[in-house]
């Protein structure tokens, strides 16, 4: 069994070599450099759509920009499941956890279908900012349309591609899911293409806000070349915590030229004429209000039992 195993381990990692080393233009892009004082000057330079987009992302959001939406609530179905036989992927760019169950889905929410996770990646600082603030950390969780068979398929079609935004705030205690990623990515950190099997078992739902009742929603693209232009945003405002020290073990990750990954963010990108909105659950609301109705008239009618029976 154990042969079986490392067999197995050692041909999946042949295999994410043979894909990295045989990588299209698209993976052949950086992020602009920090100067010594860590502010970034440059501007990204991918070409294609990611320059000439009209539709792209991130986007600055900020709730006095954004118009009010009302949706049903957003379904997370078998997220609460470790993912199955999970592996952690350095791509040079970030690092990344590949899902294989098709029964891992999001709908509801305003979403125009069913939605298959395909992996989720992070981003250090935040790729979206909130009334001007960025983030320590953002992590997308990537899926696609269950109307198309694979993300490739799905990335060529407007509304294919649904990523849900969970941003990072820095607090005195670590993250213990956080954790479980970079105990694993210490074992990758410095060869983009390698992978490794997590140390722990890891659910999606475990990164996610507690409250997920609110949310910005928009239409753009993805966040790195070639920036399709084909995913439907959902980013929570409520972040959740990790320490300090997790933040700095993710900027040493090495990118594919063998330098630290000190940031992976994309700069924000011109809102043109798009809508924001944010939404809020209204399902949620209508149920309270209706339990509350449907609680005070049995109430009324027995006080007035009581009174004609006083009477009697």
């Amino acid at each position: 069994m154990i042969i079986r195993k490392m067999k197995c381990l050692v041909l999946v990692q042949l295999i994410a070599c043979i894909l990295f080393t045989g990588s299209t233009a698209d993976d052949e892009w950086h992020y602009p450099s920090p100067d010594p004082t860590g502010v970034i000057n440059e501007p990204e330079a991918w070409g294609g759509q990611c320059d000439s987009g009209r539709r792209q992302s991130p986007i600055a959001l900020s709730r006095a920009a954004a118009v009010r939406g009302e949706f049903g609530p957003l379904i997370f179905n078998n997220y609460k499941l470790p993912i199955r036989q999970a592996l952690l992927t350095n791509t040079g760019h970030s690092v990344q956890v590949n899902n294989n169950d098709t029964s891992v889905t999001i709908q509801g929410g305003g979403l125009p279908g069913r939605y298959v996770l395909d992996q989720l990646h992070f981003h250090w600082g935040s790729e979206h900012t909130i009334d001007g603030v960025r983030y320590a950390l953002e992590l997308h969780l990537v899926h696609h349309s269950t109307l198309y068979p694979t993300l490739n398929d799905a990335v060529a079609v407007k509304n294919g591609v649904a990523v849900i935004g969970v941003l990072f705030h820095v607090a005195a205690q670590p993250n213990m899911h956080i954790g479980t990623i970079l105990e694993t990515a210490i074992d990758i950190r410095s060869v983009p293409g390698q992978v490794a099997p997590l140390k722990a078992k890891l659910a999606p739902n475990s990164l996610l806000p507690v409250n997920r009742t609110a949310y910005f929603r928009y239409e753009g693209s993805l966040t790195t070349p070639a920036c399709a232009e084909s995913v439907i945003w959902t980013v929570f405002p409520e972040s959740v915590a990790l320490s300090l020290d997790q933040v700095d073990q993710f900027k040493v990750i090495h990118d594919q030229s063998g330098h630290e990954l000190v940031n992976n963010y994309r700069s924000v990108q011109p809102l043109n004429a798009r809508s924001l909105v944010y939404a809020r659950e209204w399902e949620r609301a209508s149920d309270s209000a209706s339990g509350s109705a449907s609680t005070a008239f049995p109430v009324m009618g027995l006080l007035l039992v009581l009174l004609v029976i006083s009477k009697v």
